[in-house]
């Protein structure tokens, strides 16, 4: 770093290594924390200095309380003003396109830094990022693992405290990735050699003695012996400095009006009227609020530049630290602030700043002002609602603390609140927020209207019992909207399906689509959703589909919030248990590109889940992994706690079947927790996982405990046995090994059922053949499975019910060898441990693998030449038809495997494979 910077040695070294990596390709993410004054903004710029100087690019920006309701302007913000200018970013600064969702405009800026750091290693730089706008928040948390692989460093730093905001939301995020950087105070050997840095002779005692006032913090140490300086309070003499006097500032406010009085009486007022812009400034702003032209502020301004109390940066004037300029402005009296910030409202409208700032200077102009500040956050709400729900509910709950509490229309704004906290996953102050209001009494609607946000709100967050409750309290009365009361009939349906209330789930989807089809086609739509999987669940796979289909017309008829449902999702779902496997692909495919153009993110989770079951029934195991470990950080990122559940079940199954067992109990224990916070999820996504590594780790009768709920269950709810048809065999050869025969009957008879109920289901078919095989040992039975399993084109199941017969006639025929190629094929490698153990071989034994990068599947294997040839991840997923999600995914496994963390060790990796064996690649 450029410059000495007192007792952060530590953290500068972590920094400066971090930059290393970065010139050398490697990318990641810092974060640095610490309260008002510490001295994380020195430290953001003395790590630019540092990449500066080695060639690498820098974008910086400060985020602004007031950016709320101007998407992505704070990560826009920094990348147009990189060094050195680049047009590779220009795209940013012109409107968004009316087209565009956020999720177009994230994946855009995702290829122009994929692009740009191909050639340029990057450094961006985010101050204050517990103020980033939403979008902003949310492309950095996609960003940051996305670009992992490339030359990206990212350094973000913020104060904690600031609960509830995007931005503190994401640097929580990010810090659980990593270890942040977090300083603390100065101690006693820091304080001295600060003293003597900012003073420039020793200290004697008496400073020592002042200075621990300041609980040391950097900035108030700095603004103390600035202030004893500039009153004369400051001696030095022979090289050391001493404090005398007994009037000593007692107080940081006290400091700084100490260091004001040291100046003009103009440049007190320059700093008083500018003191409420907030933000950086320039002379014309300072003008106005001076009543000063411009070119007289230049004298002015040398004056506060000088004392230290401004300074000057690339985006014009701003104070030396916020805590400063706070200071300065609690001198101006209430007249004189009122009339500042009516003339900087007036300044904001006109340069088109964000709505939040323009409020928050009417806010703070008088009555008048607060009743044009309340209708201008109310309006800009309903505006950014669709794309920013927590800006817009941010937005709005600053309309509500300057309306009077007995405004007549707070209880309605209450409610809309509400549901933009739901819709932004902020379970936590909707209810809050929502139970204060019923407490204080509302009308009947409104009443209503509350009780949906608050359902919606417990639902995203998986706490699918409260939801019920909510939803049940609102459709009580008769006072609710039909809009409304379609809304809560279908967040009924989905909350009950997962707590097993199939009758009452089918009841009200059907409520929902009867209301809703008339009044509220969005409500339709996702009623009809439930209808479809309650009847997967009870077995009736044509009633499935149907509901998914009326559902997927009728959104493409209403058009609307009808297609921001996206039924296309459960249509794939219906389609995969019918095994018509190329139509689910193509309804999942559509679904996405959807969802992409519309910008509704949460529907993104559900894509990788599903497209993850589906690739799983075709054995293609790796690329469901990735899609289900993709899916998990999406979640993540979109704090979808409900859709985690399912996720890891997923990748706790894919786990056993690829004999990873260490990383199927992490997933098992991540699970437990959610559990415990209280989500809900079915039996398929937590027993089932917890049974299958239990039968893995040989302990059969642990197996069929933890399954108990699902023997209980399957007679009415074969739902395991539709979505996955190798279960059947399962279930019973674990029931079988634990000598439980009765449990084993209760799959065959289940499975013979589903079969009858749906004849043309080739799965069924092959279900209860395999069940039943197993049963009466049975090889006539088993060959039965296997025929209908390849019909199906089930090739993990046929796999399954191939090693089955092998093992069961003993004979190492056509049979054996397809059951070992396939397992091999798939990676199966517990349908290859089944063979060994049943033919006396060691199980686990190896796999024959091809010499070329031999620890990678064929898709990493895919994925390593094109990134190897200098494909970004963006262009590698245009080129293998897969999402960006998925090939980020790969690529981490990839380094994980080859223990490299860079391109560039990628690169070289392949080029030496391909030197060893020309042709192979």
């Amino acid at each position: 770093m450029t410059d000495h910077i007192i007792g952060r040695a530590r953290e500068l070294a972590i920094i400066r290594e971090a930059l290393d990596e970065t010139r050398a390709g490697i990318g990641g993410c810092h974060v640095i924390l610490g309260p008002p004054g510490i001295g994380k903004s020195r430290i953001l710029r003395a790590a630019g200095d540092y990449a500066d100087g080695r060639d690498i690019a820098v974008a910086a920006r400060e985020a602004f309380r007031h950016d709320l309701a101007a998407p992505l302007v704070s990560l826009a913000g920094a990348l147009l003003q990189c060094s050195p200018p680049t047009g590779e970013f220009a795209w940013l600064a012109g409107p968004a396109e009316a087209d565009s969702g956020n999720h177009a405009r994230i994946h855009r800026l995702r290829t122009s830094l994929e692009r740009y750091a191909a050639d340029n290693p990057l450094l961006i730089v985010l101050d204050d990022a517990q103020w980033l706008d939403e979008l902003s928040a949310l492309a950095v948390r996609e960003l940051v693992p996305a670009l992992a692989s490339s030359p990206v460093r990212w350094l973000l730093a913020g104060r904690p405290g600031e609960d509830g905001t995007p931005g503190t939301e994401t640097l929580n995020w990010l810090a659980r990735f990593g270890s942040p950087i977090t300083l603390g105070v100065f101690g006693e050997t820091e304080t001295k050699e600060l003293c003597e840095s900012v003073i420039g002779a020793s200290v004697d005692k008496t400073v020592e003695a002042l200075v621990p006032g300041c609980g040391g913090n950097p900035l108030l140490i700095e603004e103390l012996l600035s202030a004893l300086r500039d009153s004369g309070q400051l001696v030095v003499a022979d090289g050391i400095a001493t404090v005398t006097g007994e009037d000593l500032p007692g107080s940081f406010v006290s400091i700084i009006n100490g260091r004001l009085e040291r100046l003009s009486t103009d440049a007190r007022w320059l700093l008083r009227a500018t003191s409420v812009l907030g933000r950086p400034f320039d002379l014309e702003a300072a003008g106005r609020l001076t009543d000063r032209r411009p070119t007289g502020l230049f004298d002015l301004v040398d004056e506060v530049t000088e004392a230290g109390m401004l300074v000057e940066d690339q985006d014009g004037l701003t104070f030396r630290h916020d805590q400063v300029r706070l200071a300065v402005q609690s001198g101006l009296g209430a007249m004189k602030a009122r009339q500042l910030h009516r003339e900087a409202a007036a300044m904001a409208v006109e340069s088109g700043r964000p709505t939040a700032e323009i409020a928050a200077h009417l806010l703070r102009s008088g009555p008048a002002g607060t009743r044009e500040a309340v209708e201008l956050l109310r309006d800009t709400a309903a505006r950014v609602a669709p794309d920013s729900p927590a800006d817009a509910a941010e937005l709005m709950q600053l309309a509500l603390d300057a309306m009077g509490r007995h405004d007549p229309e707070r209880p309605e704004m209450v409610a809309a609140t509400v549901r933009l906290l739901a819709s932004a996953a902020k379970v936590a102050r909707a209810q809050e927020l929502g139970e204060a209001a019923l407490r204080a009494g509302l009308d009947p609607p409104t009443r209503a209207y509350l009780h949906l946000g608050l359902a919606e709100a417990c639902k995203h967050a998986g706490h699918n019992a409260r939801a019920a409750e909510y939803a049940e309290d609102g459709l009580a009365g008769p006072a609710a909207s039909p809009p409304t009361r379609a809304r809560l009939h279908a967040i009924h349906a989905h909350a009950t399906f997962y707590l097993d209330d199939f009758t009452t789930a089918d009841r009200a989807g059907a409520a929902a689509d009867a209301i809703g089809r008339e009044h509220e086609p969005g409500a339709a739509v996702f009623g009809l959703t439930a209808r479809s999987l309650v009847a997967q669940a009870q077995g009736r796979l044509g009633d499935s589909l149907d509901h998914a289909s009326a559902a997927t017309e009728l959104a493409d008829r209403a058009g609307g919030t009808a297609r921001h449902r996206h039924p296309r999702i459960w249509l794939a779902n219906a389609l995969t248990s019918l095994d018509r496997f190329d139509e689910a692909q193509r309804e999942l495919g559509a679904a996405r590109r959807e969802a992409e153009r519309l910008g509704t993110r949460w529907a993104q989770p559900l894509l990788h889940y599903y497209l993850s079951a589906l690739l799983t029934a075709r054995g293609r195991l790796d690329d469901a992994a990735a899609e289900a470990d993709a899916g998990v950080t999406v979640a993540e990122q979109e704090t979808a706690h409900q859709l985690i559940v399912p996720l890891l079940g997923t990748l706790i199954r894919l786990a056993v079947l690829r004999r990873d067992l260490g990383q199927a109990r992490a997933h098992i224990e991540r699970v437990a927790g959610l559990i415990a916070s209280g989500i809900t999820a079915p039996p398929e996504d937590v027993e089932w996982p917890r049974a299958m590594l239990f039968v893995a780790e040989g302990s059969a009768p642990a197996a069929v405990s933890a399954a108990a709920p699902i023997y209980d269950t399957l007679r009415d709810r074969p739902t395991l046995i539709v979505q996955r048809p190798t279960a059947a065999g399962a279930l019973v050869r674990m029931a079988l090994a634990a000598g439980r025969r009765d449990r084993a009957a209760i799959v065959v008879d289940s499975a013979a059922r589903l079969a009858v109920a749906n004849p043309d289901s080739r799965a069924a078919a092959g279900s209860a053949a395999h069940a039943a095989g197993l049963l009466d040992q049975d090889p006539q039975r088993l060959a039965v499975a296997v025929t209908r399993f390849r019909a199906a084109g089930r090739s993990l199941a046929l796999a399954s019910a191939l090693a089955d017969l092998a093992v069961l006639t003993r004979r190492r025929d056509e049979h054996y060898e397809e059951a070992m190629e396939l397992s091999a094929e798939f990676g199966a490698y517990s349908i290859r441990a089944r063979l060994d153990a049943g033919f006396g071989a060691a199980a686990g034994s190896g796999i024959a693998r091809t010499p070329i990068l031999p620890l990678l599947t064929r898709v990493e294997r895919e994925v390593a030449l094109l990134v190897a040839d200098g494909m970004t991840n963006t262009q590698v997923a245009d080129r293998l038809w897969k999402s960006p999600h998925t090939v980020d995914t790969h690529l981490r496994k990839i380094f994980k495997k080859q223990d490299i963390r860079s391109r560039v060790e990628l690169a070289k990796l392949v080029a030496e494979e391909r030197a060893r064996f020309p042709g192979d690649t």
